[in-house]
């Protein structure tokens, strides 16, 4: 069983017994290591280093101590990703552990979830800043939380919280960070928005930069996107998609 699946194995337990055709199809991908070989290809490393990658969280005392301290901020909640260890997130880690960027946009924040998981991978790659937007709106907080409140102290060194609409940050926030590693949509999920961000940020990506977009699949937005682009590098897994700008081949 992998780490990161026993880290929360109790609720991943009442998951698939609610939801057992999802549940089946992701322990045929975890067998033959699918999400991982296909992250391999995207960061030019192997299957077992992006393996490894995705066990650090949990081989880590103090982070895995402080998702534990999280946790019980979630207790009596329905808050939105009150879901600390899920794969779909830990894709995102090893993906920056395994480019080791040096710019990196997220939108949406929230809790700080992704954020936090963001920020372990770059301190541990030893450089990197991660950029964050987010509209800052309360509703999806547990009381008394403040937007990002899981981002720990000693990861905020390498945070930059933009607060405020990414329809109105977001332009100029990509031109000042261009040219950008990595680009993590998670804000607004409607076809509308997710299409403005892709537009936004994509120009601004390096050659073989990565375009990342959580809930993928809510609406046609990102598969088109991918149409549009002729990457021949996309897939979405876990609901988040991954998009690799086409390297530049040009002497």
């Amino acid at each position: 069983m992998p780490r990161w699946w026993s880290a929360n194995w109790k609720n991943r337990s009442l998951f698939a017994l609610g939801h057992p055709t999802y549940a089946f199809k992701a322990v045929v991908r975890d067998l033959f290591a699918m999400d991982e070989r296909f992250l391999a290809v995207l960061t030019e490393t192997t299957p077992s280093q992006i393996k490894q990658f995705l066990g650090e969280p949990f081989e880590d005392a103090r982070f895995y101590a402080h998702l534990r301290c999280c946790e019980n901020q979630f207790q009596g909640t329905k808050q939105l990703g009150a879901d600390l260890y899920a794969k779909r997130v830990l894709l995102q880690y090893g993906i920056i552990r395994a480019l080791k960027p040096d710019r990196v946009l997220e939108t949406g924040v929230a809790n700080g979830v992704s954020s936090t998981y963001l920020l372990l991978a770059m301190e541990r790659n030893g450089t990197g800043v991660l950029h964050s937007i987010d509209v800052g709106d309360g509703s999806f907080l547990p009381p008394g939380k403040r937007t990002g409140w899981m981002v720990p102290e000693w990861l905020r060194a390498r945070w930059d919280l933009h607060l405020g609409d990414s329809s109105k940050l977001l332009s100029q926030v990509v031109s000042d960070l261009d040219p950008l590693d990595v680009f993590i949509h998670d804000s607004l999920h409607t076809y509308e928005h997710m299409k403005f961000e892709y537009e936004q940020a994509y120009p601004r990506l390096r050659s073989g930069g990565i375009l990342v977009s959580d809930d993928a699949l809510w609406n046609p937005a990102f598969p088109e996107f991918v149409r549009s682009m002729g990457a021949p590098l996309a897939r979405v897994l876990r609901g988040v998609g991954f998009l690799q700008k086409p390297r530049d081949t040009r002497p």
